[in-house]
């Protein structure tokens, strides 16, 4: 603007409108792109705008290729090449400040979850992401080779709660690890975020409360930041409400076909029409091996899933601790695999150490499950797994 030049200067937290004499900004020597220290001072535009008055700008390092920065910058678009977007990961990072805002929302939540669970006594842990055991339930996992342990069958863990249980076993009253699982299916479930705990201090009922109040203070410490849609913010603040799985569906859970394709409603239409949390309890116990049976509903488990804006965003179970009636599932399990051709046989097994170490003597356990990548989908509005993630290897639907 004649005598002057505007440009914005990005710190850590927000975008700074810069004001500099034209002559003075020439001699600056920098682009988009550049990274610079500055001095100025706080002023006002002739519009009525903030704006730095500049003094002083040193260029600490130059950006190379400014030119495409620039359009980049101007479109602040997200390059997708196909499903694959981890080339240009670092690229977008830099000309998307949505995304980066996400980012930030993911890092508060991820926060206000630990301090959380801190407070409810949980103790942190962290489990081996390579297991001799492919158990996941009906879950495909990835092979692994080993170049010492060429005789020992390795894979990438599908859960965490087998090991979270044979902690519980061991002594241990509340904990929790929040780590990635990784499944070999669909690209977009190759890796994801999880918090999973476990505690014989809580029911199911009252791990309930508890998760709902977490979930609730995750909402409200990210309220404000700017990806953050203000309704989902206090919708999911709001407090939970309750259903059976029955009275969403209108299915029985001990029909075992009908409860199958009740599941799919409730993960597709059913839950797209909650726009507040819905917490759907009584699963069939055919959908929930790992879970105890509800002896007040035929066919149920105590197990349960808070779904909202068409997401599941947690699950919350009163665990299975009798080793023989676990066996009896898993092998249950086994012969119905079976049946299917389009789940690698071969690949699931007993999951024989959770079974070896309830045969040692297991308190009552009630355990959740957080999906840290759907609860910031759900509170940015987005539906994409590169949306939320740092360094995803797809760009893809987030599973529901």
């Amino acid at each position: 603007m004649k005598q002057s030049t505007f440009f914005d200067v990005r710190d850590a937290l927000q975008d700074h409108q810069c004001l500099a004499g034209t002559a003075e900004y020439d001699r600056f020597g920098v682009g988009v792109g550049d990274m610079v220290r500055l001095a100025g001072r706080n002023g006002k535009s002739r519009t009525g705008d903030t704006v730095v008055e500049v003094s002083s700008l040193v260029c600490v390092s130059k950006s190379q290729g400014q030119e495409s920065l620039t359009e980049d910058f101007r479109v602040g678009a997200l390059r997708r090449t196909g499903r694959s977007v981890r080339q240009e990961r670092t690229r977008e990072l830099l000309v998307d400040s949505q995304l980066r805002s996400r980012l930030k929302v993911r890092i508060r939540i991820m926060r206000s979850v630990r301090e959380s669970l801190l407070q409810f006594g949980f103790d942190e842990v962290d489990i081996p992401a390579i297991v001799s055991s492919p158990f996941a339930g009906t879950a495909n996992l990835f092979r692994l080779d080993s170049a010492d342990l060429g005789s020992v069958n390795l894979y990438l863990r599908g859960s965490l709660e087998s090991h979270l249980k044979q902690l519980m076993v061991a002594g241990f009253e509340s904990i929790y690890c929040m780590g990635p699982s990784f499944r070999n299916e669909s690209a977009e479930l190759h890796e994801f975020l999880m918090t999973e705990g476990m505690t014989s201090r809580f029911t199911q009922r009252e791990l309930i409360d508890m998760v709902e109040k977490i979930v609730r203070d995750a909402a409200l410490s990210v309220h404000g930041l700017p990806a953050v849609l203000g309704d989902r913010a206090e919708a999911l603040a709001a407090p939970w409400q309750h259903e059976t799985f029955s009275s969403v569906t209108g299915v029985s859970p001990d029909d075992e076909a009908a409860a199958k394709r009740g599941y799919d409603d409730l993960r597709g239409p059913i839950s797209d029409g909650f726009q507040s949390p819905v917490f759907v309890d009584k699963f069939p116990k055919g959908l929930s091996p790992l879970a105890q049976q509800d002896e007040s509903t035929p066919g149920a488990a105590l197990r349960g899933y808070m779904f909202f804006s068409g997401f599941r965003i947690c699950e919350i179970t009163q665990e299975q601790v009798d080793a023989e009636e676990q066996r009896a599932v898993f092998e249950s399990q086994r012969i119905a695999i079976g049946k299917h051709s389009n789940v690698q046989g071969d690949l699931w097994s007993y999951d024989r150490e959770l079974i070896e170490a309830l045969k040692l003597g297991c308190p009552p356990l009630a355990g959740f499950g957080l999906h840290i990548n759907r609860l910031v989908a759900a509170i940015t509005g987005v539906r994409h797994v590169s949306d939320v993630v740092p360094f995803p290897l797809a760009s893809g639907p987030i599973a529901r």
